[in-house]
C-alpha cells in the first residue's frame, strides 16, 4: 500500500512549491516554511552553516537535501553537512550555534533522537526549520520553520519508509 501511495505522496509534497516560471522550475516557500529571519541571515550571512539531520530513512534523505543545497550554494560561504541527529548532540555541539541552521528530518515528527537534538541546538541560538509529514507533531512546535511532506496527514503505516521517504527527499 505505502509503495502505490508513494507517487501521489511524492506529488502532494512538491504541489504549490514547485512553480513554473518562463518555462523554468524553481521552488517558492512561503513564511511558514522558510520564516523571514532565516532567510535574512541566510542572505546576510549571520547564517553560514546548514546541518540537516534525522535518524534512519530520515537521515539518509537528509542526505540527498545536503548535496543538493552544497550545489545550490558552492558559489557562498555557507557550509551544509549532513548527518544523524545522534552525531550532532553526542559529539557535534557548539556553545554558540547562532549561526547554524539546523533541518531536521522526521516522517512521524516524534523521534526521540531528533526532537532532543533540535532541543539542544535551539538552546545554543540555532535556527531549526523541519521537514515533517504529521501536523501537530511535536516537532513542528519546535521548529521556526515547518515544510510537510505530503499534506502533513498522510502518515506512513509501514516499518519500511517508503513513500514518506520519496517525499522527503522531494
Amino acid at each position: 500500500k505505502e509503495i502505490t501511495d508513494a507517487p501521489g505522496s511524492f506529488r502532494k509534497t512538491l504541489r504549490g512549491k514547485l512553480v513554473e516560471h518562463d518555462g523554468r522550475f524553481r521552488v517558492e516557500l512561503g513564511e511558514d516554511s522558510l520564516p523571514l529571519e532565516v532567510r535574512e541571515g541566510l542572505g546576510s550571512g549571520s547564517i553560514d552553516r546548514i546541518l540537516v539531520i534525522g535518524q534512519g530513512t530520515a537521515a539518509v534523505a537528509g542526505q540527498s537535501l545536503s548535496e543538493h543545497l552544497r550545489e545550490l550554494l558552492g558559489e557562498t560561504d555557507v557550509r551544509v553537512e549532513a548527518l544523524p541527529a545522534t552525531e550532532l548532540s553526542g559529539f557535534r555541539l557548539r556553545p554558540d550555534m547562532g549561526d547554524t541552521l539546523a533541518i531536521a528530518i522526521s516522517q512521524s515528527g516524534t523521534t526521540t533522537d531528533t526532537n532532543r537534538t533540535v532541543d539542544l541546538v535551539r538552546a545554543r541560538g540555532a535556527a531549526v526549520v523541519s521537514i515533517v509529514n504529521r501536523r501537530n507533531a511535536d516537532l513542528t512546535d519546535k521548529s521556526d520553520g515547518v515544510l510537510y511532506t505530503s499534506d502533513g496527514r498522510d502518515v506512513e503505516m509501514s516499518v519500511a519508509s517508503t513513500k514518506a521517504f520519496y517525499a522527503q527527499v522531494a
